[in-house]
């Protein structure tokens, strides 16, 4: 075996090298031109041709990006397997559309899977630690491609509807890098050893959301076969209002009066004001009405919500599976602290209006009896789970259900990250990048069964148990905790005070 690996692409020749364990790694692929100098807050462009051959041996930093507004200021949790997939990234650049393989053989036809990281749209890298491409190809046996995408204002400012026909595509930048990188990988993966007939897009939180968008964007379509969503939807998206004043309170933030003004404003301004015009509170940012950086409903790179899209059978050839975490605000409620809390009760019942409940007192009670221990904070972070994720999730099976497709989900119970976090968000991701403690058997179980049905998913579209049905009890596999069925949400007061919508 040689110490290095040729692959011929549409633009050039790269250079890989291999990993240990019998994988390749091609790192710091151009899938789309620079977006510096004028091409700044523009829609990504094709990647000139190369001559020779371009070395593909290192990664490449990660989009410009601060840390994230939900931990800004506030202590982190205390280390914990897996917490380097939490870390920041230290090499980061507005030079960064560049794209990651791992495969384990080029001379293959694997199923791919195309990884879109999270980190609430304003963080996130496709590279080590946070995406471990080479341990998820290796428990699924896929070829894993993962893309970096624009972050924060540089990918989501909503520019369309308040700078003039200049700027008329300027819009869900980041949502637009990924679908190149999609067609990248539909025209090229077949030199890696992928199945450019068998495409699989995961992704979790902010990534499960993109995917909610990119379903029903027409610049990915035709690109992908099925889909994963883990701890993300089709349903956290903003309109063109909330995207204007976001805009509009950025350009005043620095203080600019025209938009060519922002192509030359220093990328750290932007950086350093950006997390100013959005809410830092998860809870505030994602109830209906919330500001935060993500997908805006523009009626053109989105002609419509993603979520009606389904439910009028935009996705229906497309399989989907759905994940959630039992206990997905507690990571948020520990990284906020004190600030997490509301500040009193009403606080919380009127954040429950705010979601759409008809009868915020009978919710708030049915939560009680669910969970009598529970304090205010503990409370809320029950509601905002069910309101920001697993009801989503659910709400995104059923559509596609009822739209004449196919969608199976489960829930994530397992506690990688010890007891105090429970089965939060993120807790997967170390698992399926395999950071579990050798010595934790039954983790290692989990990470086994799940990773085995991801590659049942992406290799045939059935990941082992029956397809999602809204009215069946049980209708989800958990993983972790008593693995098997479940109903999920639970059958219970919750559900029912739920389904009283205002």
């Amino acid at each position: 075996m040689t110490d290095s690996y040729l692959v011929d692409t549409a633009a050039g020749t790269l250079r890989g090298m291999p990993l240990p364990g019998g994988s390749i790694l091609f790192a710091g692929v151009p899938f789309a031109a620079p977006p510096v100098g004028p091409l700044r807050l523009r829609p990504p462009r094709p990647r000139q041709p190369w001559p020779g051959v371009l070395d593909a041996t290192l990664f490449r930093p990660a989009p410009a990006q601060r840390v994230s507004a939900l931990v800004s200021g506030q202590a982190a949790p205390p280390p914990f397997p897996g917490s380097d997939l939490w870390a920041p990234p230290t090499h980061c650049d507005e030079d960064c559309l560049y794209l990651n393989v791992w495969t384990p053989d080029p001379a293959g036809s694997r199923p791919v899977i195309v990884w879109i990281y999270g980190g609430g749209f304003d963080s996130g890298s496709a590279a080590p630690p946070m995406t471990d491409g080479a341990a998820l190809s290796r428990l699924t046996g896929a070829v894993v491609v993962a893309a970096n995408y624009r972050l924060g204002a540089l990918g989501y400012l909503h520019l369309a509807d308040l700078g003039g026909p200049d700027w008329a595509n300027c819009t869900n930048l980041g949502l637009q890098d990924q679908a190149a990188a999609l067609r990248w990988v539909r025209d090229n993966i077949a030199a890696f050893g992928g199945d450019p007939g068998n495409i699989t897009v995961a992704g979790q939180s902010a990534g499960a959301s993109s995917i909610g968008a990119l379903l029903a964007a027409p610049a990915a379509a035709g690109t992908f076969h099925r889909a994963i969503l883990q701890s993300g939807h089709a349903q956290r998206v903003v309109d063109t209002a909330t995207g204007t004043a976001i805009a509009t309170d950025l350009m005043a933030a620095l203080g600019l009066d025209e938009m060519d003004d922002l192509l030359d404003v220093p990328v750290s301004a932007i950086l350093e004001v950006q997390s100013s015009v959005i809410d830092a509170d998860l809870g505030r940012r994602s109830l209906p009405g919330g500001r935060g950086w993500g997908v805006v409903v523009d009626g053109n790179v989105l002609p419509e919500h993603p979520q009606q899209a389904v439910a009028d059978g935009a996705a229906s050839g497309i399989g989907l599976l759905v994940g959630a975490n039992r206990d997905e605000m507690r990571l948020f409620q520990a990284l906020q602290g004190p600030a997490y809390a509301p500040a009193d009760e009403r606080a919380l019942l009127a954040e429950m209006r705010q979601a759409g409940i008809a009868s915020p007192e009978r919710l708030l009670a049915a939560y009680r009896h669910r969970a009598p221990d529970a304090d205010l904070p503990g409370l809320r972070t029950l509601f905002l789970t069910d309101a920001v994720y697993r009801r989503p999730a659910g709400g995104l099976a059923a559509a596609q259900v009822a739209a004449g497709g196919r969608a199976h989900t489960y829930l994530f119970s397992a506690e990688p990250l010890g007891p105090v976090l429970g089965a939060s968000h993120g807790a997967e991701l170390a698992l399926l990048f395999d950071h579990v403690d050798p010595a934790s058997p039954q983790l290692l179980e989990v990470r086994d069964d799940l990773a085995s049905a991801w590659a049942r998913f992406v290799a045939t579209g059935d990941p082992g148990w029956p397809l999602y049905d809204p009215q069946a009890q049980p209708n989800t596999r958990q993983f972790g905790a008593n693995a098997g069925m479940v109903t999920d949400p639970p059958a219970d007061d919750v559900a029912a005070a739920w389904a009283e919508r205002a």
